[in-house]
C-alpha cells in the first residue's frame, strides 16, 4: 500500500497538468475604449490561439494551455498576462497604442539548437498527449501475432528435410530483402478495450480469438512478451524482460542525439521530422525517427530499431512502428502498431530462426463518454466471451480490420497436410521432448528424460519412467504416474496423478496425488528432485539425510476475481527413517531417561492459501500457465493445520505464513527480484513437521534457497527471511572493452534468514546433532555472478558471512562456494 500511495503521490502533478484550461474575456482598445475586434490572443510559447470576434469578445480552450497568455495587434503594444492552468477564468484586457522608435536591431545565433527545443516541448507535452488524461475511452482493437521459420536461404529446396516436406513450399512468403520465410503459428483477436480515469478502471472484452498452426511449439514467453503494450510516452519500454530507454523519456537527450531534418504535411497536419541516435554504445536504446505534431507536439508517428549492439539474446532484430491520429479534438490515439522481431541463435547462424509479427489496428474509438460505474466491474483483467472462439469465416472476414495473405490463410491446411507426414511429427516431437522432457505418442506423453538414471546413497542406481495423457487426450483432464526402481536397496517407488479443470473459463485445477518414493526434507519445492539427475551427480556432499515419504492429497486451486487465487486441500503423509541417512527420529522419555526411537511418524493437515497479484496476466495451456505481467508484488498468507488423530496423525499444529515476493524493471539498473517470508507455529510437533530453512548441497544453483546453508543446518518455529537479488544486465560489463562482446551481465545477491524454536518441540522430538540454532545472529550469505555466458550460462560465487566453519574443506560446509546454472533468456 505505501509503494501504491507513493506511486499516486508522484504521478498527482502530471496528471493535474492533463486537465482542460479555458480562458475568455474581452480585448479593449485603450485610445477609443472601445472592444477591438481581430486581435491575436495565444498561449505563449505554442501555436494555440484564436482572434478576437467582432465584438472583441474570444474564448480559448485547451489541454495544451502555458501559464501565459500573449495579446497581439498591428500598431498596439504587445501585452501578456498571466493565468491559472487547469482552471476556467476571465481575462479582459487593454491594449495600448504602440508609440516608439524602431530600435537597432541585433541577430544573434540560438541558445540552443531546434531539434533541442523542439525535443522539449515534445517532454512537457508529454502528460498533455498522455491518454489517460482523459476520463475514459474506448475502442475496438484488433491484435495479430504470427511466428514465421525464416533464414531460408536459396538452397532451401534442395535441402534433404524439405525434400521430404515438399508441400510446404507452396505456403512460403517473402520478406521485403528478398529472403523467404514459412508462417507456422497465427493468432488473432478481437476485442473491446474500456477505460476510466476517476476511480481509475480497466476492461477488456475478447469477442473473437483464433489460433492456427503447430501445437506443442514452446514459445510461451516470446510470445508473452510480444503482447506486452509499448508506450513510447513512458521513460522506458520494456521488452523481453528489458528496459530500453524511450526516445521520448524526460531524460532522453542524455543518451541520444537528436537532428531536426524535415517538414511536410502528414495527411492534413503539419509535423516535424525528428531524427534519433545513441550518443554511445553499450546503451539500451533505440535509433530511428518521429514525427512530431507542429502544435501539440504529440507523436505522430514513431519508426525505431534497437541498437545492434544490444545486450539481448537471440533478438538479432526488432523494428517497431506506431502511428497515432487526432481522433478527437485534441486527442491523440495510437491507431496502428506493428512490431517485427528476428530470432536466431546467433546474428550469423545457418541454422533456421523465427520472424515475430504483431501488427494491432484500433478503430471506433469513443472519447469522454464515461459509462455507469457498474459496467467496469470485471472478474478478470481479460475476459472472453464464450462464443469467441468459436467465430465463423464469414465473421471473421466482417470483423477484422485487414485481410488475411494467402500463406497465412493456408497455415492450418498447410499443418494439417504437414501432420499426415511421419517424418514431420517425429520432427515436432523431438523438439516437444527437449523442451519437456516428455515424448508425445498419440494421447500418451513418456519421460522424463531429466529423470531416466540417477544414483544416491540409499538407492545406488536409479532408473525411472513416468507417463501422462496429453491434451488429444482430453484438454480438461490430466492422469499421469510414475514408476522408479533403486537397484541399491531393491524397492520400487512410485506415484500417480490426476488434475481436473473443472472451471475452464475462471481456471479452477483440482488436483489428487499419491506418492511413494525417497525425498529430502528442508530442500527447495521448486529445487531438483531425489530422482533429478542435476540433483544427484552435481552435489557437493553426501545425500546422506534423506527420507522415505509416503503422501496423498487434494487440493483445489481457483482464480477469484482478476487479482486472487485461492487455493485449499488436505494432505496426509508418513516420513520413515532410511538404513543409510543420518537423520533419525529421537523421542525424549522422561521415565526411563533415555531416548526412544521412533521409525515413523505421521500428519495430517488441512492447507489454506491466499494470494493476491494486482493485474497479473498469464499465458495459459490446458493445465499449465506462465505469469507475463505484474508490475504489483505479489502476496501471499497461507494457512497449514495439523489435527492430531486424523488418520493417524501425531501431532496437533498450526502455522501461520506471509509471502512476499516482487520482480520488476528497475529501468537503467536493470531488474530487481525481492522477496519475504515471516511465519510462526503454533502448537507442538516434531521437527520435520517445522520450518527447517532450505539449504542446497549441489553444485546446481538453487535461486529459491540459501545456497551455502546445509541441509537441516537449521530449524525454527518463529522465523524471518529476505532475498534481494539484482540483475544489472550489461550496465557495467558492457561498457569495458573486448567484455562487452560477450555480453555477459553482472547479478548480485544477498540472503538472510532468522530463527527461534520453542522446548515445546524439542520435548515431541530432538533435533539433530548437526542442526544448529541462531541464537542471537542471523544466517547471512551473499553472491555476486556472471550470467549469460555463452547465452545460456550462469555462474555465481557464494560467500557465507556469519555461522562460519573454521578450517573446514569439505565443499558443502565450507564458507566460500561456487555453483552454476542453465536458462533460457533474452
Amino acid at each position: 500500500m505505501k509503494t501504491v500511495l507513493l506511486t499516486f503521490l508522484l504521478l498527482l502533478p502530471l496528471l493535474s497538468m492533463a486537465q482542460k484550461t479555458k480562458v475568455e474575456g474581452i480585448v479593449i482598445d485603450g485610445l477609443s475604449g472601445e472592444p477591438l475586434p481581430f486581435t491575436k490572443v495565444r498561449f505563449q510559447d505554442t501555436k494555440i490561439g484564436i482572434y478576437t470576434d467582432s465584438i472583441g469578445h474570444y474564448m480559448l480552450e485547451t489541454y495544451y494551455a502555458t501559464d501565459t497568455l500573449v495579446f497581439m495587434f498591428s500598431g498596439y503594444i504587445r501585452s501578456t498576462v498571466f493565468i491559472h492552468k487547469d482552471e476556467s477564468q476571465e481575462v479582459n484586457i487593454t491594449l495600448n497604442v504602440l508609440q516608439t522608435d524602431v530600435a537597432a536591431v541585433f541577430v544573434k545565433p540560438p541558445d540552443e539548437l531546434p531539434s533541442t527545443r523542439l525535443h522539449k516541448r515534445v517532454i512537457a507535452n508529454k502528460p498533455i498527449n498522455n491518454k489517460e488524461k482523459l476520463a475514459s475511452y474506448e475502442y475496438e482493437v484488433y491484435n495479430k501475432v504470427q511466428l514465421d521459420v525464416n533464414n531460408i536461404g536459396a538452397k532451401f529446396k534442395e535441402r534433404g528435410l524439405v525434400k521430404r516436406l515438399d508441400l510446404i513450399m507452396d505456403y512460403l512468403d517473402s520478406a521485403d530483402n528478398g529472403t523467404s520465410f514459412l508462417p507456422v503459428i497465427l493468432s488473432e483477436s478481437v476485442s473491446n478495450f474500456y477505460y476510466k480515469k476517476d476511480p481509475r478502471k480497466k476492461r477488456e472484452v475478447v469477442k473473437a480469438s483464433r489460433i492456427s498452426g503447430v501445437e506443442n511449439l514452446q514459445m510461451n514467453q516470446f510470445l508473452g512478451d510480444m503482447y506486452l503494450d509499448v508506450n513510447i510516452y513512458d521513460n522506458y519500454i520494456p521488452l523481453f524482460n528489458k528496459s530500453f530507454i524511450s526516445p521520448a523519456a524526460n531524460f532522453a537527450r542524455n543518451f541520444y542525439k537528436f537532428y531536426l531534418e524535415d517538414s511536410t504535411f502528414i495527411g492534413d497536419q503539419w509535423c516535424y521530422k525528428l531524427r534519433f541516435v545513441p550518443k554511445r554504445t553499450g546503451d539500451m536504446t533505440f535509433e530511428g525517427e518521429m514525427w512530431i505534431h507542429d502544435t501539440t507536439y504529440a507523436v505522430k508517428s514513431f519508426k525505431a530499431n534497437i541498437s545492434p549492439w544490444t545486450n539481448i539474446n537471440y533478438v538479432q532484430g526488432l523494428y517497431i512502428e506506431h502511428d497515432f491520429e487526432l481522433v478527437a479534438p485534441e486527442v491523440w490515439m495510437l491507431t496502428s502498431e506493428k512490431m517485427i522481431a528476428d530470432l536466431k541463435i546467433t546474428k550469423k547462424s545457418k541454422l533456421y530462426g523465427f520472424y515475430g509479427r504483431r501488427h494491432s489496428t484500433r478503430r471506433h474509438y469513443v472519447i469522454n463518454e464515461v459509462r455507469p460505474p457498474d459496467f467496469y466491474k470485471s472478474n478478470s483483467t481479460v475476459e472472453m466471451l464464450d462464443s469467441a472462439d468459436q467465430r465463423t469465416v464469414e465473421y471473421w472476414a466482417e470483423i477484422r480490420h485487414e485481410p488475411l495473405s494467402k500463406q497465412e490463410q493456408g497455415i492450418d491446411n498447410m499443418i494439417d497436410s504437414l501432420n499426415e507426414v511421419s517424418f514431420f511429427k517425429a520432427l515436432k516431437n523431438i523438439i516437444y521432448l527437449v523442451t519437456t522432457g516428455y515424448y508425445p505418442i498419440g494421447k500418451i506423453e513418456i519421460g522424463s528424460i531429466f529423470s531416466l538414471v540417477t544414483v544416491n546413497p540409499v538407492e545406488g542406481l536409479r532408473t525411472a519412467l513416468a507417463l501422462r495423457t496429453s491434451n488429444k487426450f482430453s484438454k480438461r483432464v490430466e492422469f499421469g504416474g510414475r514408476l522408479a526402481y533403486g537397484f541399491k536397496d531393491k524397492q520400487f517407488k512410485y506415484g500417480v496423478s490426476t488434475r481436473f479443470n473443472i472451471t475452464p473459463k475462471k481456471r479452477g485445477m483440482l488436483t489428487a496425488y499419491y506418492n511413494y518414493d525417497i525425498e529430502q526434507i528442508g530442500q527447495s519445492p521448486t529445487a531438483a528432485a531425489v530422482g533429478s539427475t542435476f540433483g544427484t551427480l552435481l552435489r557437493t556432499g553426501p545425500l546422506d539425510k534423506l527420507t522415505f515419504v509416503q503422501k496423498t492429497g487434494i487440493n483445489l486451486e481457483k482464480d477469484i476475481g482478476k487479482d486472487v487465487v485461492l487455493y485449499g486441500g488436505f494432505e496426509w503423509k508418513e516420513y520413515k527413517t532410511l538404513a543409510n541417512s543420518v537423520v533419525n527420529y529421537l523421542k525424549p522419555n522422561l521415565i526411563t531417561g533415555i531416548d526412544d526411537t521412533i521409525t515413523k511418524i505421521q500428519t495430517s493437515e488441512f492447507i489454506v492459501r491466499y494470494r493476491w497479484a494486482k493485474d497479473e496476466e498469464f499465458l495459459s495451456g490446458s493445465f499449465d500457465r506462465t505469469s507475463i505481467r505484474s508490475k504489483y508484488p505479489v502476496i501471499s498468507i497461507q494457512g497449514i493445520f495439523g489435527v492430531k488423530g486424523l488418520l493417524g496423525a501425531d501431532y496437533n499444529y498450526q502455522k501461520v505464513d506471509l509471502f512476499i515476493e516482487h520482480n520488476t524493471r528497475i529501468g537503467l539498473f536493470g531488474r530487481i527480484r525481492y522477496g519475504i517470508n515471516t511465519g510462526v507455529i503454533f502448537g507442538s510437533a516434531a521437527y520435520p513437521f517445522l520450518k527447517i530453512h532450505e539449504g542446497n548441497q549441489s553444485y546446481w544453483l538453487q535461486t529459491n534457497t540459501f545456497n551455502k546453508m546445509t541441509f537441516f543446518e537449521f530449524i525454527s518455529d518463529r522465523y524471518v527471511s529476505g532475498l534481494i537479488e539484482n540483475h544489472w544486465d550489461g550496465l557495467f560489463l558492457d561498457r569495458i572493452p573486448l567484455i562487452k562482446k560477450l555480453k555477459w551481465r553482472l547479478i548480485t545477491t544477498g540472503r538472510i534468514a532468522f530463527g527461534a524454536i520453542s522446548d515445546r518441540h524439542t520435548a515431541e522430538m530432538r533435533l539433530p546433532d548437526f542442526t544448529k540454532q541462531f541464537g542471537k545472529t542471523p544466517y547471512v550469505e551473499v553472491a555476486l555472478g556472471i550470467e549469460n555466458i555463452f547465452a545460456v550460462g550462469r555462474v555465481d560465487v557464494f560467500w557465507r558471512l556469519t555461522h562460519l566453519e573454521p578450517n573446514v574443506k569439505v565443499a558443502h560446509i565450507s564458507n566460500f562456494g561456487i555453483r552454476a546454472r542453465y536458462a533460457l533468456n533474452f
